[in-house]
């Protein structure tokens, strides 16, 4: 049997380490914003992209995308269902009415960060909305694949038009569009596992990250390409330093990589409950109710902690497990 290599774990792990520390600390500082946004969700769509399955037959691709389902559906649902379920909780035990409830439970269904604005509240979706783009990308990925050296330019185009389609029509029911431009880097990760880019053009893209940073902003979730194709080509770029940076650190920081491998094998978990902790101020409500007042930077640290031991707990839930890892 062949062994698991560990660098895709190390960098799942540092990504959703990336992922809390721009939810965290990323608003109060921009550079360090800018670095985090510039390539850490493409991360996760390349490395799936990695190991994504190319068109075969018409019977084994519907296998495939059935597979994707009971993959990426199932964690979707149980978030957004211990989300609304909070809410409900926090209606008997604080009295905050059922707007949010409401809310929360018709976002599963829309579900765009520019939601409509509704007598309840405004639609929208948290760190999930991942998942169901996800989905969408990883699907729309194996007809693409039939196009062999097409694939990557055509994504480019439909990401680029539905970019465009977006600015007319701003919302993402069940994160189509957000699938769509996920896809040219579901589409790389699968290309160049068949066919490695040469060292020149992997230089060239770590220049685009470099200049991305400089000039550029990508935000995937609100829609903000600022200097399209310039952002997919530096995400990749970015993407393959924290490749060989989490190859360095397999080989020579034994210890660590260890920890950061186990992070991104339940990465999926501790992205979940990320979202659960941020719709339902888990953490600053703990602080309140204890009676603690605690600067920004303690309180945030508070909250890493807090969502990685839901995250290993939840994985350590037979039956829950399944869903995760």
């Amino acid at each position: 049997m062949q062994q698991r290599d560990a660098t895709f774990d190390i960098m799942k792990g540092i990504g959703i380490l990336l992922v809390m520390t721009g939810h965290f600390f990323g608003w109060n500082h921009p550079w360090l914003s800018q670095f985090i946004l510039s390539f850490h969700m493409p991360l996760f769509f390349i490395v799936a992209g990695y190991f994504s399955k190319a068109y075969v037959d018409g019977s084994t691709s519907l296998n495939h995308v059935k597979h994707f389902s009971r993959r990426l559906i199932p964690p979707f649902v149980f978030t957004q269902f211990a989300i609304v379920a909070w809410a409900v909780l926090m209606v008997f035990a604080k009295h905050e009415g059922w707007n949010p409830v409401i809310r929360e439970s018709l976002s599963l269904f829309w579900a765009d960060v520019d939601g409509p604005v509704t007598p309840w509240g405004k639609l929208t979706i948290g760190v999930i909305w991942f998942l169901l783009a996800l989905f969408v990308a990883k699907s729309l990925l194996i007809p693409l694949s039939r196009l062999n050296r097409w694939a990557i330019p055509v994504s480019l185009i439909l990401a680029f038009g539905t970019i465009m389609l977006h600015k007319v029509f701003p919302y993402s029911i069940w994160c189509i569009a957000l699938g769509l431009t996920a896809l040219p880097f579901v589409t790389i990760g699968w290309w160049v596992k068949e066919h490695p880019f040469p060292l020149w053009l992997n230089l060239l893209c770590i220049g685009c990250w470099i200049a991305a940073m400089l000039i550029s902003r990508l935000e995937m979730y609100t829609f903000t390409w600022k200097c399209y194709p310039l952002d997919v080509l530096g995400a990749y770029g970015g993407t393959y330093c924290i490749y060989w940076i989490s190859k360095w650190v397999d080989k020579y920081l034994r210890p660590v990589s260890i920890v950061f491998a186990y992070l991104g094998l339940i990465s999926l978990a501790i992205m979940c409950v990320h979202c659960f902790e941020i719709a339902s101020h888990l953490g600053n409500r703990v602080m309140v109710a204890v009676g603690f007042d605690w600067q920004d930077w303690a309180l945030s640290i508070w909250r890493y902690v807090l969502t990685v031991g839901l995250a290993i707990a939840v994985v350590h839930v037979p039956g829950v497990k399944r869903l995760f890892v």
